[in-house]
């Protein structure tokens, strides 16, 4: 594991500085669970929820927003705001699906190597 990671750094172009010894995130262990079962569906429902969940909070505030914009100025600030995080929240998160499995340094990798961050 310890060469997986070192080589994983050097292609990120940073340091190697060890194995951190720290809490893995949970929807990390999931993904790990599905690699060794073979299923993947727990972790789709998990990040699915989370992302339908996002979606219609902002949208919610988004709409609500929208029937009062046209009050005051303020209340258009407070549309404007509340769209824009709607919009660049879908954006985002379309863009992450559509990146097909690359990680910030621009290679493809498994986010458990992201531990020692």
């Amino acid at each position: 594991m310890e060469t997986l990671v070192r080589l994983h750094r050097a292609g990120e172009g940073e340091p190697y500085t060890g194995i951190k010894d720290e809490p893995v995130e949970p929807i990390v262990a999931l993904a790990d669970q599905a690699l060794d079962s073979g299923s993947a569906d727990a972790v789709i429902e998990k990040v699915t929820a989370h992302v339908a969940e996002g979606i219609r909070e902002r949208l919610k505030r988004a709409v609500e927003a929208k029937k009062h914009a046209e009050q005051s100025v303020e209340a258009g600030r407070e549309f404007v705001e509340a769209y824009v995080q709607y919009v660049h929240y879908v954006e985002g998160i379309h863009s992450a699906a559509m990146a097909a499995g690359t990680h910030p340094g621009g290679t493809a990798g498994s986010q458990t190597l992201h531990q020692e961050h």
